[in-house]
């Protein structure tokens, strides 16, 4: 009869050889040794296809899925499952169900529990009624997580709507620098074609005064040249001839000086103010 623990070994006889875990997938060679499908590819693609047990060479058609082993180690993991869940409810110590609750110790105890001297003077309520009491104190703490929620997601819509408000008052206020600036540049541009006008016209006045000047002074000239050749002429006159002409020179010379000046400072000043 086998010795040692039959659960341990059972573990051992449904556990891989090489990763040493629950069969995945299992296949059985021709040799009798079983293997995971993924362990024995990785494991020979180092060495030759052989068995990692006993050594014995493999063909190809020597490897068949093992599917009562595969049906078995799904079984056992139930089973063990199971067997988890049953223990996490009964007592380890005295094998009995955990039907108290210990507040002192914060952990289910059973009827035997309650009596040893572990738990004397300590508080022990009914299972049942812990779990409800834990069940409101998770109730109560949810509710407040709820509200905490509801709060930021408030505060998250406000602010997404201050985002908003705020993004609409900016592109508003873009559009406005954008028109006032535009319509600077127009007033501006607007402003420059009446400057510009403007200096064409006083442009053309002055050439046209100028112009004007220039041909009074051109006469002015023509008159002062033929006035020197009929003056060098009378000094070629006989003395009693030339001093006939000397009543009337004088005041001729002084009306052509000034006229010619105050024609100079008009056309001066006109053209100062065009500028101006």
């Amino acid at each position: 009869m086998a010795s040692g623990d039959p659960v341990k070994k059972l573990c051992e006889e449904l556990s891989c050889p090489i990763c040493l875990e629950y069969f995945k997938e299992p296949v059985i060679l021709s040799c009798g040794h079983n293997f995971c499908q993924s362990c024995l590819d990785q494991y020979w693609e180092e060495k030759e296809a052989s068995c990692p047990q006993c050594r014995e060479k493999v063909q190809g058609g020597d490897i068949r899925p093992n599917r009562q082993l595969a049906n078995v180690v799904e079984l056992v993991k139930e089973l063990g499952s199971q067997k988890a869940e049953e223990k996490g409810r009964v007592c380890q110590r005295h094998q009995e169900p955990l039907k108290l609750f210990c507040k002192d110790h914060e952990a289910p105890i059973c009827l035997v529990c309650d009596r040893s001297k572990e738990h004397e003077n300590h508080k022990v309520i009914p299972l049942d009624e812990a779990s409800k009491e834990y069940k409101d104190q998770i109730w109560n703490f949810l509710e407040t997580l709820k509200k905490e929620k509801k709060k930021i997601l408030a505060y998250k819509a406000d602010a997404a709507w201050e985002s908003q408000d705020l993004l609409g008052k900016t592109q508003r206020e873009k559009e406005k620098t954008v028109a006032a600036f535009k319509h600077m540049h127009q007033f501006l541009e607007e402003q420059e074609r009446n400057l510009l006008a403007k200096m064409d016209e006083v442009e053309k006045e002055i050439s046209a005064k100028g112009e004007e000047h220039l041909a009074r002074l051109s006469e002015e000239l023509s008159s002062l040249s033929k006035l020197i050749q009929e003056m060098e002429e009378k000094l070629q006159q006989p003395a009693s001839e030339l001093l006939q002409v000397r009543p009337r020179l004088s005041p001729w010379v002084a009306e052509t000086s000034s006229l010619a000046v105050i024609q100079s400072l008009a056309v001066t000043f006109i053209l100062i103010n065009r500028l101006l």
